[in-house]
């Protein structure tokens, strides 16, 4: 999963919604502490449905549309709250609104989470 995310709970929807980032000072507290970026999250309803929003100003990334990686994060959390399957909001606040699912369980190995998802392509990047 690479370097730590920093998790945080909000108790809505809206909460999520209205959130606007200090992105430089993220950047710097990110920075400092080694974190990836911030998955803020709504408290999960009793169905598992969440919104979330990835920011990772570090890597140049000033929000995800879709994080994989990072919801697998909260999936590995939220099983340790007896929660097992999330199904995740992401990308609305972005105009590419996405969906991934996880389901975290326990076997012989350890905590496995198995992650899908799906998301319409609106348009494409070319990168240089």
């Amino acid at each position: 999963m690479g370097r730590s995310r920093l998790l945080v709970p909000l108790t809505t929807r809206s909460a999520l919604t209205t959130l606007s980032p200090d992105f430089e000072r993220l950047r710097a507290a990110c920075d400092r502490l080694g974190f990836l970026g911030c998955y803020a999250y709504s408290v999960p309803t009793p169905t598992g449905r969440v919104a979330a929003r990835m920011f990772a100003p570090s890597i140049g990334v000033a929000e995800d549309i879709a994080n994989a990686n990072s919801t697998a994060c909260l999936a590995a959390h939220l099983a340790g709250q007896g929660i097992s399957d999330i199904a995740v909001d992401m990308g609305d606040s972005l105009g590419s609104p996405s969906t991934i699912t996880a389901t975290a369980h326990h076997d012989a190995s350890g905590l496995r989470v198995h992650l899908s998802g799906a998301a319409d392509v609106t348009r494409s990047i070319r990168m240089p």
